[in-house]
Protein backbone atom coordinates (compact mmCIF):
# COMPACT_ATOMS: atom_id res chain seq x y z
CA UNK A 1 0.00 0.00 0.00
CA UNK A 2 2.77 2.46 1.00
CA UNK A 3 4.82 1.81 -2.19
CA UNK A 4 1.71 2.29 -4.34
CA UNK A 5 0.84 5.45 -2.40
CA UNK A 6 4.34 6.92 -2.91
CA UNK A 7 4.16 6.15 -6.66
CA UNK A 8 0.72 7.80 -7.05
CA UNK A 9 1.76 10.89 -5.09
CA UNK A 10 5.04 11.15 -7.06
CA UNK A 11 3.11 11.04 -10.36
CA UNK A 12 0.73 13.74 -9.10
CA UNK A 13 3.64 15.97 -8.02
CA UNK A 14 5.51 15.57 -11.36
CA UNK A 15 2.34 16.29 -13.33
CA UNK A 16 1.51 19.36 -11.23
CA UNK A 17 5.12 20.62 -11.59
CA UNK A 18 4.99 20.32 -15.40
CA UNK A 19 1.59 21.94 -15.80
CA UNK A 20 2.36 24.56 -13.15
CA UNK A 21 5.01 26.11 -15.41
CA UNK A 22 2.53 26.85 -18.15
CA UNK A 23 -0.85 27.37 -16.45
CA UNK A 24 -2.43 29.38 -13.67
CA UNK A 25 -3.36 27.30 -10.64
CA UNK A 26 -6.85 25.81 -10.89
CA UNK A 27 -9.03 26.38 -7.75
CA UNK A 28 -10.17 22.74 -7.76
CA UNK A 29 -6.55 21.54 -7.88
CA UNK A 30 -5.62 23.97 -5.10
CA UNK A 31 -8.45 22.54 -2.96
CA UNK A 32 -7.22 18.99 -3.59
CA UNK A 33 -3.67 20.00 -2.68
CA UNK A 34 -4.94 21.51 0.57
CA UNK A 35 -6.79 18.24 1.26
CA UNK A 36 -3.61 16.32 0.55
CA UNK A 37 -1.66 18.41 3.06
CA UNK A 38 -4.36 17.98 5.73
CA UNK A 39 -4.54 14.22 5.19
CA UNK A 40 -0.73 13.92 5.22
CA UNK A 41 -0.72 15.70 8.59
CA UNK A 42 -3.43 13.28 9.77
CA UNK A 43 -1.29 10.35 8.63
CA UNK A 44 1.79 11.67 10.45
CA UNK A 45 -0.30 12.13 13.58
CA UNK A 46 -1.71 8.58 13.29
CA UNK A 47 1.75 7.07 12.82
CA UNK A 48 3.24 8.95 15.77
CA UNK A 49 0.23 8.14 17.99
CA UNK A 50 -1.33 4.82 18.89
CA UNK A 51 -3.46 4.42 15.75
CA UNK A 52 -4.07 0.88 14.53
CA UNK A 53 -2.55 -0.46 11.31
CA UNK A 54 -6.07 -0.59 9.84
CA UNK A 55 -6.69 3.09 10.57
CA UNK A 56 -3.32 4.07 9.07
CA UNK A 57 -4.15 2.02 5.96
CA UNK A 58 -7.51 3.82 5.63
CA UNK A 59 -5.81 7.23 5.74
CA UNK A 60 -3.21 6.09 3.20
CA UNK A 61 -6.01 4.90 0.91
CA UNK A 62 -7.71 8.28 1.27
CA UNK A 63 -4.44 10.07 0.37
CA UNK A 64 -4.01 7.84 -2.68
CA UNK A 65 -7.56 8.72 -3.79
CA UNK A 66 -6.87 12.46 -3.42
CA UNK A 67 -3.64 12.09 -5.42
CA UNK A 68 -5.58 10.23 -8.12
CA UNK A 69 -8.22 12.99 -8.20
CA UNK A 70 -5.46 15.60 -8.50
CA UNK A 71 -3.98 13.73 -11.47
CA UNK A 72 -7.40 13.60 -13.15
CA UNK A 73 -7.95 17.33 -12.51
CA UNK A 74 -4.50 18.17 -13.91
CA UNK A 75 -5.22 16.10 -17.02
CA UNK A 76 -8.52 17.95 -17.50
CA UNK A 77 -6.75 21.31 -17.34
CA UNK A 78 -4.21 20.21 -19.94
CA UNK A 79 -6.86 19.01 -22.41
CA UNK A 80 -9.51 21.78 -22.56
CA UNK A 81 -8.30 22.97 -25.95
CA UNK A 82 -8.56 19.48 -27.43
CA UNK A 83 -11.98 18.80 -25.92
CA UNK A 84 -13.74 21.67 -27.71
CA UNK A 85 -12.16 20.67 -31.00
CA UNK A 86 -13.41 17.10 -30.61
CA UNK A 87 -16.83 18.34 -29.56
CA UNK A 88 -16.98 20.54 -32.66
CA UNK A 89 -16.03 17.48 -34.69
CA UNK A 90 -18.95 15.60 -33.06
CA UNK A 91 -21.49 17.74 -34.92
CA UNK A 92 -19.58 17.18 -38.21
CA UNK A 93 -22.93 17.37 -39.97
CA UNK A 94 -23.12 21.01 -38.92
CA UNK A 95 -19.61 21.84 -40.18
CA UNK A 96 -21.14 23.34 -43.29
CA UNK A 97 -23.14 25.72 -41.07
CA UNK A 98 -20.05 27.35 -39.50
CA UNK A 99 -18.29 27.64 -42.91
CA UNK A 100 -21.23 29.55 -44.45
CA UNK A 101 -21.64 31.58 -41.31
CA UNK A 102 -18.00 32.68 -41.54
CA UNK A 103 -18.77 34.46 -44.77
CA UNK A 104 -22.11 35.86 -43.75
CA UNK A 105 -22.39 36.28 -39.98
CA UNK A 106 -19.90 35.27 -37.32
CA UNK A 107 -22.48 35.69 -34.46
CA UNK A 108 -24.72 32.99 -36.03
CA UNK A 109 -21.84 30.52 -35.84
CA UNK A 110 -21.47 31.15 -32.11
CA UNK A 111 -25.19 30.69 -31.39
CA UNK A 112 -25.44 26.99 -32.47
CA UNK A 113 -22.25 26.22 -30.52
CA UNK A 114 -23.91 27.47 -27.33
CA UNK A 115 -27.06 25.47 -27.98
CA UNK A 116 -25.10 22.21 -28.43
CA UNK A 117 -23.44 22.74 -25.03
CA UNK A 118 -26.88 22.95 -23.39
CA UNK A 119 -27.67 19.49 -24.80
CA UNK A 120 -24.51 17.92 -23.36
CA UNK A 121 -25.91 17.22 -19.87
CA UNK A 122 -28.37 14.67 -21.34
CA UNK A 123 -25.66 12.86 -23.24
CA UNK A 124 -23.24 12.97 -20.32
CA UNK A 125 -24.68 9.95 -18.51
CA UNK A 126 -23.19 6.56 -19.34
CA UNK A 127 -25.75 3.85 -18.64
CA UNK A 128 -25.88 0.10 -18.25
CA UNK A 129 -29.58 -0.67 -18.41
CA UNK A 130 -31.08 1.57 -15.70
CA UNK A 131 -27.81 1.92 -13.76
CA UNK A 132 -25.88 5.17 -14.11
CA UNK A 133 -22.28 3.99 -14.44
CA UNK A 134 -20.46 7.27 -15.18
CA UNK A 135 -21.13 10.98 -15.43
CA UNK A 136 -18.86 12.61 -18.02
CA UNK A 137 -20.34 16.11 -18.16
CA UNK A 138 -18.98 19.41 -16.90
CA UNK A 139 -22.11 21.01 -15.39
CA UNK A 140 -21.88 22.29 -11.82
CA UNK A 141 -25.54 21.51 -11.18
CA UNK A 142 -26.55 17.97 -12.16
CA UNK A 143 -30.03 16.49 -12.44
CA UNK A 144 -29.97 12.70 -12.74
CA UNK A 145 -32.53 11.39 -15.30
CA UNK A 146 -35.79 9.83 -14.05
CA UNK A 147 -35.07 6.47 -15.67
CA UNK A 148 -32.08 5.80 -13.39
CA UNK A 149 -32.71 3.20 -10.65
CA UNK A 150 -29.20 2.94 -9.23
CA UNK A 151 -26.10 5.14 -9.13
CA UNK A 152 -23.13 2.86 -9.80
CA UNK A 153 -19.80 2.57 -8.05
CA UNK A 154 -17.61 5.66 -8.62
CA UNK A 155 -20.17 7.16 -11.03
CA UNK A 156 -19.19 10.73 -10.02
CA UNK A 157 -15.89 9.86 -8.34
CA UNK A 158 -13.44 12.77 -8.06
CA UNK A 159 -15.62 15.26 -9.98
CA UNK A 160 -14.58 18.54 -8.37
CA UNK A 161 -16.91 20.69 -10.55
CA UNK A 162 -20.26 19.49 -9.19
CA UNK A 163 -21.82 21.80 -6.60
CA UNK A 164 -25.33 20.30 -6.46
CA UNK A 165 -27.02 17.09 -7.55
CA UNK A 166 -30.70 16.20 -7.81
CA UNK A 167 -31.40 12.49 -7.27
CA UNK A 168 -34.80 11.39 -8.62
CA UNK A 169 -37.30 9.18 -6.75
CA UNK A 170 -36.55 6.33 -9.13
CA UNK A 171 -33.12 5.70 -7.53
CA UNK A 172 -33.05 2.90 -4.94
CA UNK A 173 -29.32 2.54 -4.24
CA UNK A 174 -26.17 4.67 -4.22
CA UNK A 175 -23.05 2.64 -4.97
CA UNK A 176 -19.58 2.47 -3.43
CA UNK A 177 -17.65 5.77 -3.76
CA UNK A 178 -20.42 7.06 -6.07
CA UNK A 179 -19.74 10.71 -5.12
CA UNK A 180 -16.41 10.26 -3.30
CA UNK A 181 -14.04 13.18 -3.74
CA UNK A 182 -16.67 15.58 -5.15
CA UNK A 183 -14.91 18.41 -3.33
CA UNK A 184 -17.32 21.19 -4.43
CA UNK A 185 -20.61 19.40 -3.60
CA UNK A 186 -22.31 21.49 -0.87
CA UNK A 187 -25.58 19.70 -0.03
CA UNK A 188 -27.47 16.55 -0.90
CA UNK A 189 -30.99 15.26 -0.32
CA UNK A 190 -31.42 11.51 -0.58
CA UNK A 191 -34.97 10.75 -1.82
CA UNK A 192 -37.54 8.39 -0.30
CA UNK A 193 -36.83 5.68 -2.86
CA UNK A 194 -33.21 5.03 -1.72
CA UNK A 195 -32.79 2.10 0.70
CA UNK A 196 -29.00 1.87 0.99
CA UNK A 197 -26.05 4.26 0.89
CA UNK A 198 -22.91 2.40 -0.23
CA UNK A 199 -19.50 2.32 1.43
CA UNK A 200 -17.52 5.59 1.02
CA UNK A 201 -20.41 6.94 -1.12
CA UNK A 202 -19.75 10.59 -0.14
CA UNK A 203 -16.26 10.24 1.34
CA UNK A 204 -14.08 13.38 1.11
CA UNK A 205 -16.89 15.63 -0.07
CA UNK A 206 -15.13 18.39 1.82
CA UNK A 207 -17.60 21.18 0.95
CA UNK A 208 -20.69 19.18 1.96
CA UNK A 209 -22.42 21.10 4.76
CA UNK A 210 -25.75 19.27 5.19
CA UNK A 211 -27.24 15.87 4.43
CA UNK A 212 -30.88 14.85 4.61
CA UNK A 213 -31.37 11.08 4.56
CA UNK A 214 -34.87 9.90 3.67
CA UNK A 215 -37.11 7.57 5.70
CA UNK A 216 -36.51 4.69 3.31
CA UNK A 217 -32.76 4.25 4.00
CA UNK A 218 -32.00 1.28 6.27
CA UNK A 219 -28.20 1.20 6.16
CA UNK A 220 -25.45 3.84 6.04
CA UNK A 221 -22.35 2.18 4.59
CA UNK A 222 -18.82 2.05 5.99
CA UNK A 223 -17.04 5.37 5.53
CA UNK A 224 -20.12 6.79 3.75
CA UNK A 225 -19.45 10.39 4.90
CA UNK A 226 -15.88 10.01 6.19
CA UNK A 227 -13.67 13.13 5.93
CA UNK A 228 -16.66 15.38 5.10
CA UNK A 229 -14.95 18.09 7.12
CA UNK A 230 -17.57 20.82 6.47
CA UNK A 231 -20.60 18.69 7.39
CA UNK A 232 -22.49 20.59 10.10
CA UNK A 233 -25.84 18.80 10.18
CA UNK A 234 -27.12 15.34 9.35
CA UNK A 235 -30.64 13.97 9.75
CA UNK A 236 -30.72 10.22 10.41
CA UNK A 237 -34.29 8.88 9.97
CA UNK A 238 -36.14 6.23 12.00
CA UNK A 239 -35.71 3.71 9.19
CA UNK A 240 -31.91 3.32 9.65
CA UNK A 241 -30.89 0.16 11.53
CA UNK A 242 -27.10 0.21 10.97
CA UNK A 243 -24.50 2.98 10.92
CA UNK A 244 -21.35 1.57 9.33
CA UNK A 245 -17.73 1.52 10.40
CA UNK A 246 -16.21 5.04 10.13
CA UNK A 247 -19.46 6.29 8.58
CA UNK A 248 -18.96 9.88 9.85
CA UNK A 249 -15.31 9.64 10.89
CA UNK A 250 -13.41 12.95 10.92
CA UNK A 251 -16.52 15.05 10.26
CA UNK A 252 -14.87 17.81 12.25
CA UNK A 253 -17.66 20.42 11.83
CA UNK A 254 -20.46 18.17 13.13
CA UNK A 255 -21.71 19.50 16.49
CA UNK A 256 -24.71 17.31 17.37
CA UNK A 257 -26.40 14.11 16.25
CA UNK A 258 -29.56 12.22 17.18
CA UNK A 259 -29.48 8.42 16.88
CA UNK A 260 -33.05 7.18 16.30
CA UNK A 261 -34.55 4.21 18.16
CA UNK A 262 -34.48 2.14 14.96
CA UNK A 263 -30.64 1.93 15.04
CA UNK A 264 -29.55 -1.39 16.53
CA UNK A 265 -25.89 -1.20 15.56
CA UNK A 266 -23.30 1.56 15.48
CA UNK A 267 -20.03 0.19 14.15
CA UNK A 268 -16.57 1.10 15.40
CA UNK A 269 -15.15 4.54 14.64
CA UNK A 270 -18.57 5.68 13.31
CA UNK A 271 -18.11 9.21 14.74
CA UNK A 272 -14.44 9.01 15.71
CA UNK A 273 -12.46 12.20 15.17
CA UNK A 274 -15.60 14.40 15.22
CA UNK A 275 -13.73 16.90 17.37
CA UNK A 276 -16.58 19.45 17.60
CA UNK A 277 -19.31 16.92 18.41
CA UNK A 278 -20.64 18.05 21.81
CA UNK A 279 -24.19 16.62 21.96
CA UNK A 280 -25.43 13.08 21.20
CA UNK A 281 -28.97 11.85 21.81
CA UNK A 282 -29.89 8.15 21.80
CA UNK A 283 -33.63 7.72 21.32
CA UNK A 284 -33.45 3.93 21.72
CA UNK A 285 -31.98 1.64 24.37
CA UNK A 286 -29.73 -0.98 22.82
CA UNK A 287 -27.53 0.80 20.30
CA UNK A 288 -23.91 0.43 21.38
CA UNK A 289 -22.11 -2.82 22.23
CA UNK A 290 -18.58 -3.01 23.59
CA UNK A 291 -17.47 -5.47 20.88
CA UNK A 292 -18.81 -3.77 17.76
CA UNK A 293 -18.71 -0.11 18.79
CA UNK A 294 -15.05 0.41 19.75
CA UNK A 295 -14.20 4.12 19.52
CA UNK A 296 -17.57 4.79 17.88
CA UNK A 297 -17.55 8.27 19.47
CA UNK A 298 -14.78 10.60 20.66
CA UNK A 299 -13.84 10.68 24.35
CA UNK A 300 -15.41 8.38 26.94
CA UNK A 301 -18.95 8.38 25.54
CA UNK A 302 -19.02 4.65 24.71
CA UNK A 303 -17.92 3.63 28.21
CA UNK A 304 -20.41 6.09 29.81
CA UNK A 305 -23.20 4.68 27.65
CA UNK A 306 -22.34 1.09 28.59
CA UNK A 307 -22.15 1.98 32.29
CA UNK A 308 -25.65 3.46 32.17
CA UNK A 309 -27.14 0.27 30.69
CA UNK A 310 -29.91 -0.07 28.14
CA UNK A 311 -32.08 2.92 28.85
CA UNK A 312 -33.89 4.74 26.03
CA UNK A 313 -34.04 8.49 25.62
CA UNK A 314 -30.57 9.58 26.73
CA UNK A 315 -28.65 12.73 25.84
CA UNK A 316 -24.94 13.16 26.53
CA UNK A 317 -23.02 16.43 26.30
CA UNK A 318 -19.42 17.53 26.73
CA UNK A 319 -17.47 20.76 26.67
CA UNK A 320 -15.57 21.51 23.42
CA UNK A 321 -12.19 19.79 23.53
CA UNK A 322 -13.08 17.67 26.55
CA UNK A 323 -12.98 13.85 26.52
CA UNK A 324 -15.53 13.58 29.35
CA UNK A 325 -19.19 13.22 28.49
CA UNK A 326 -22.01 13.81 30.97
CA UNK A 327 -25.49 12.38 30.82
CA UNK A 328 -28.16 15.08 30.86
CA UNK A 329 -31.26 14.97 32.98
CA UNK A 330 -34.49 14.36 31.06
CA UNK A 331 -35.72 17.65 29.59
CA UNK A 332 -32.34 19.36 30.08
Amino acid sequence: MTKKLITVIACALILSAVTGCTKKEDPAIAALQAQMEAMQAELDKAKSGNASAEEIAQIETAIAQIAEQEQQAEQKTTTPDTTPSTSTTAPTTTTSAPSTSTTTTTPTATAPAASTSTTTPTTSFQMSGTELTKYTGTSASVTIPDNVTSIGDQAFFGNSQITSVTIPNSVTSIGTSAFAGCASLTSVTIPNSVTSIGDTAFQQCTSLTSVTISNSVTSIGDGAFRFCTSLRSVTIPNSVTRIGDSAFQQCTSLTSVTIPASVIMIRQRAFEGCTNLTSVTFEGGSTITSSSSTNAFPGDLVSKYLEDGEQPGRTYRRQPGSNEWERQAVGA
